[in-house]
């Protein structure tokens, strides 16, 4: 049997392995090795060797078949603890669990459709404002739209509709994270928590005292470098926008349907218990963050893929048109099929997370390879997105690989932006959902047209967004009304 040394891997290993190439290329690094060394390759960071994948079909064994075999990686969790603390993204075990099934029922079909009108009461509101020939920005204007959709879904508050300064906040902590990946300091910082996790049972204290250590590690480190400041004013800035809301919840009572108080009142139906006030805060921050980056993002490349391409465009106004003035809501998602299928389209090019990491909590056979307890995994969407095997011309746009029929020919997991498995994103609907509404809503009150038609390059340090504005001229069309 081949053990995961006996993997192919690329050349020209130095003394960090590939760590440097990591973090100059990101996803391209990982697009390289799937070409150059095949579906199951190995890359080296330091004196780490990681398994890389490049097949759904491995991806399946990983995410579905052998999903209690692994767990996401400490690396990782202590990267986004500063941010998502023990929420539903970096728990794991009983907890994960526990907090999953809390958390089920508000994300249930039935339950995403009732936040459409929610959604389409701040997505109209900030439309209303652009003016007819304006330039706008139009990352800057996704990010308003998608923060207070968030805002009013999650905390139903309007005070996140005008939000640049903890746009910007959530930004500097996106960085941080992506920082973290392959860095010495997190690379030391882990190893040594698995050390002292690898250490087994021990009495009540001494796990208690080990507990607060391995947390400790995944603070951003202490010393006051401008970077650091940063960071920690942005945890700061966030949690007391969240503190503030929870404690208004306590206050004036729990009977809203927004999120944030459905987190208050949830009970677990074993033994009664609800969450904790630090539990509810990270769940509801990394729903916040998550919920509103993937949607920002998302719909800033649609944009800039729609407008750099007619026919995609004219198809896209086309099925707006149908509606025949009305607003969509979430009883016409149904009618909305392509504006979905650029969505996925859009989100095929760059998923929300371009790697997903995970290490192995027992011994694991994958296809015929050992891998032993401690082995770190790393499936890459990016590259999956990429591979002309499953996605004929992969560089071009085409909403069309969306259809219903040409889904059915692929491989479930060749599409992979919200993971699979038990932990797939449990907020994904929502996102589609919000897509919907939100591009249908700009094609019925809109003609979009490029400022030009350069390429817009990715930033892989602030969650794949582009790494320049999107410029895009917005004419109203007639009949529609612009604010007062």
């Amino acid at each position: 049997m081949k053990t995961v040394n006996d993997l192919p891997h690329l050349p020209g290993e130095g003394f960090d392995g590939h760590a440097r190439k990591f973090q100059r290329l990101r996803g391209d690094l990982f697009v390289r090795l799937h070409a150059e060394c095949g579906d199951l390759a190995s890359l080296r960071f330091f004196n780490v060797r990681i398994v890389s994948i490049s097949s759904p079909e491995i991806a399946h064994e990983i995410f579905i078949e052998h999903a209690r075999s692994f767990e996401k990686t400490l690396a990782l969790k202590m990267a986004f603890q500063p941010l998502a603390g023990k929420g539903l993204f970096t728990s794991e075990g009983d907890l994960w669990r526990r907090q999953r099934k809390l958390m089920a029922p508000l994300f249930h079909p039935t339950a995403v459709r009732g936040y459409g009108e929610l959604m389409n009461e701040v997505i109209g509101r900030r439309l209303a404002t652009w003016k007819d020939g304006e330039v706008i920005d139009a990352g800057r204007e996704m990010m308003h739209i998608a923060m207070g959709v968030a805002g009013k879904v999650l905390f139903d508050s309007d005070a996140f509709d005008d939000a640049d300064e903890l746009g910007a906040a959530i930004q500097e902590m996106f960085a941080y994270v992506t920082a973290q990946g392959a860095s010495v300091s997190l690379i030391a910082r882990a190893t040594v928590g698995i050390k002292l996790l690898d250490l087994g049972e021990l009495p009540p204290w001494a796990d208690r005292v080990r507990n607060r250590v391995v947390e400790q590690l995944g603070e951003p480190p202490p010393w006051p470098t401008a970077k650091n400041r940063r960071v920690r004013a942005a945890i700061k800035m966030l949690d007391e926008k969240i503190d503030s809301l929870i404690q208004e919840r306590r206050r004036v009572g729990l009977d809203r349907k927004d999120l944030l108080s459905r987190l208050l009142v949830a009970r677990d139906e074993d033994d009664g218990s609800v969450m904790s006030d630090r539990q509810v805060r990270d769940e509801a921050v990394t729903l916040f963050v998550a919920g509103h980056e993937t949607t920002a993002t998302g719909a800033t490349w649609a944009l800039h893929f729609l407008s750099q391409n007619p026919e995609v465009y004219a198809r896209w106004q086309s099925e707006a048109r149908a509606l025949e003035g009305k607003v969509p809501g979430a009883d016409d998602v149904p009618r909305l099929p392509y504006s979905l299928a650029v969505f996925k389209e859009e989100l095929r090019f760059y998923p929300p997370a371009f790697v997903l990491d995970r290490v192995a909590i027992e011994d694991v056979e994958i296809v015929g390879t050992s891998m032993p307890r401690g082995t770190t995994i790393m499936v890459c969407p990016y590259s999956l997105h990429r591979n002309p095997a499953l996605w004929p011309e992969p560089t071009r746009f085409n909403p069309d690989r969306f259809t219903p029929e040409a889904e059915a020919k692929r491989h479930r997991l060749a599409w992979l932006p919200f993971g699979a498995g038990p932990r797939v994103c449990i907020g994904a609907q929502l996102a589609n959902l919000e897509a919907q509404l939100l591009l249908s809503q700009i094609a019925q009150r809109f003609d979009l047209t490029p400022i030009d038609h350069e390429p817009v390059p990715v930033s892989f340090m602030s969650a794949l967004r582009p790494a320049r504005p999107v410029l895009l001229r917005v004419r109203r069309k007639a009949g529609v009304r612009a604010a007062a």
